[in-house]
């Protein structure tokens, strides 16, 4: 299955999202931001997730050790295609043939820490 896959994406809807830290379920929530997924075990865990207006979450939940590769990936990937002059959109495109998906499932936010690893050498070797 992949990722976008995992994702029931039928609006108005709260998905059935686990805490990546504590395995607890995760909880649509309002703050005066925005939507959100909190984890039910709050405030023992404070781990969250961001969420559209319809409860579509941003990406997939992740541990920290995940979040720290996506954010790595993503510093890497934007210091990349920008050095290149490319649009956002070309340089997605580009990064999701070299990862071999559909350029809508090319986003840091869907990604492992293997992909993220990917990412990195994909910044490393295309130029």
């Amino acid at each position: 299955m992949g990722n976008m896959e995992q994702l029931d994406l039928i609006p108005n809807k709260e998905f059935n999202l686990i805490c990546p830290d504590c395995g607890a379920k995760m909880v649509l929530r309002k703050s005066k931001i925005g939507m959100f997924y909190g984890c039910s075990s709050f405030p023992k865990c404070r781990t969250t997730q961001g969420a559209y207006p319809n409860g579509v979450p941003f990406k997939l939940p992740a541990n920290k050790e995940t979040r720290q590769w996506r954010i790595k990936a993503h510093i890497r990937f934007d210091t990349w295609y920008k050095s290149r002059y490319l649009t956002k959109n070309e340089a997605y495109a580009r990064l999701a043939n070299y990862l071999n998906l559909p350029q809508k499932e090319a986003h840091m936010g869907y990604f492992n820490i293997d992909r993220c690893q990917q990412v990195i050498k994909f910044t490393e070797e295309v130029t």
